[in-house]
């Protein structure tokens, strides 16, 4: 009886980790006195900023991969300088295949759309004669 309370405060645990992101409580009675017990989880996500130099007719990617489902979205807003760059920013799928949009006078701002399930990396090709400088944030 006391096992089956355990693991079902653990469970309802670990279902408020999944439906919130970062950290649950469950509770239980011990002997009249209440004890909380902490469930920490890491939860992956694709989102942050970043602030880059891209060489001249260079790609760089981003070092950690992050798992999307086919039909999924992510969103890309940047800006770089210098304005006139040709800029590419998109997705690397887990073939190496490179999937981007162009950026524009010095801005992008678009979502991309994958086709397939798997790990993907985020990367920013410069396709311009000189560095450039690009920043933004990446969301899905």
């Amino acid at each position: 009886m006391k096992v089956g309370k355990v693991l079902s405060c653990f469970l309802v645990g670990v279902m408020l980790a999944g439906s919130v992101g970062g950290s649950a409580s469950a509770a239980e009675i011990k002997q009249g006195v209440l004890t909380e017990q902490v469930i920490e989880m890491e939860m992956e996500r694709a989102s942050g900023s970043f602030n880059m130099t891209v060489p001249a007719k260079s790609t760089l990617k981003a070092d950690k991969s992050f798992p999307l489902e086919a039909s999924e979205t992510v969103t890309i807003k940047a800006t770089y300088s210098p304005f006139s760059a040709s800029v590419d920013f998109g997705l690397v799928d887990p073939d190496g295949i490179f999937h981007y949009l162009r950026g524009s006078n010095g801005t992008f701002d678009k979502t991309i759309k994958v086709d397939k399930r798997g790990n993907y990396l985020f990367a920013v090709r410069n396709n311009s004669s000189g560095s450039v400088s690009v920043s933004g944030f990446v969301n899905y």
